[in-house]
This record gives C-alpha cells, structure tokens and sequence, in this order.
C-alpha cells in the first residue's frame, strides 16, 4: 500500500514528509529549491480538472523539465496524448483518465486499461451509484499496476477502498 500526498505549494511538501510520494501539481503552485524526494510530477489541463490554460506543447515541455529538474519517480499523463509524449520521459509513467460527469461501462474502462502506453494506469470517474463502484472494484480485483477512484462526496471513501484493493 502506498500513501500519496498531492501537494500544491513548498509549505504542504513539509506537511507530506511522511508520505510514500509527494505529487507536485505544476497547475496549482510554483515549486523551486525542492529539496530530494520522491514525486509524481502532474501538471492538468483545465478540461481535466487542473489550472493549466496554456499551449499543450508548452504544458509538455514545462512537464518535462520539471520532471528532469527534481528527478522525478514518476509523471502523470492524459490518456489521449500522443505516443510520442509518453516516450519523452525518462522516468515511470502513469496515464490517467478523468470523466468528471459519469463512469462509463465495464467494457469501456477495461479496453483503456489494457491499451495502457504507461506503467501505471490511473481511472479517476464521477460515481453516481454502487454501481459504478461495483465496476472500479472488479477493474482493481483484475488488474495490476491500477489505480482507480470514484470522484463525489458520497465516494471519497473509493479513494481508501482501492488501495486495500489494487
């Protein structure tokens, strides 16, 4: 089981010590004289839930030399870059899809699971019933390398479940 602490300014990366990984969202605060430590490197788009308003060319590049500049273990990638953005970078990838209204069909979110370009493949959706989480659960039972959550209040408790689970 890993603990992640997403971060968005140097005075939460103090907070987060004790976490397994400190994620850094570029899209949300300014990070210098990082001292070491073991991140996950994201910087979103707005359509995905982040700040970023900017080229995409850019937000990659920015993306990767950040990533170079403070070693990172890992950065967090959309699903619907290039293959080409997925090979740039010299650490772990994890490729993430958000829908942040609804969480599709089994069968839907399995074809993207196994189509992963990354080596982790993170599914964050909007939960609307048990149902869907009956469908994120069965995905963290069959797969590994998997990270998957349900987005709403009535689901921050998937965000615990799918570690006991994945």
């Amino acid at each position: 089981m890993m603990i992640v602490a997403t971060v968005s300014s140097l005075e939460e990366i103090e907070l987060a010590e004790k976490a397994d990984l400190i994620e850094l969202r570029l899209d949300l605060g300014v990070f210098e004289n990082l001292r070491a430590g073991r991140y996950i490197v994201t910087f979103r788009r707005r359509i995905d839930g982040g700040k970023y308003e900017g080229g995409e060319e850019e937000r990659i590049w920015k993306l990767r030399s950040f990533a170079e500049k403070v070693s990172a273990e890992f950065v967090d990638l959309e699903n619907d870059l290039n293959d080409e953005v997925f090979k740039a970078f010299n650490c772990k990838v994890i490729e993430s899809y958000h829908n942040f209204k609804e969480t599709p069909s089994f069968d839907f979110l399995k074809n993207l699971v196994e189509s992963k370009r990354g080596d982790y493949f993170k599914i964050a959706t909007m939960g609307k019933s048990n149902e869907d989480w009956r469908k994120i659960a069965k995905l963290l039972l069959e797969y590994e390398n998997l990270i998957a959550f349900l987005m709403g209040e009535e689901f921050k408790f998937t965000r615990l479940a799918s570690l006991l689970l994945g």
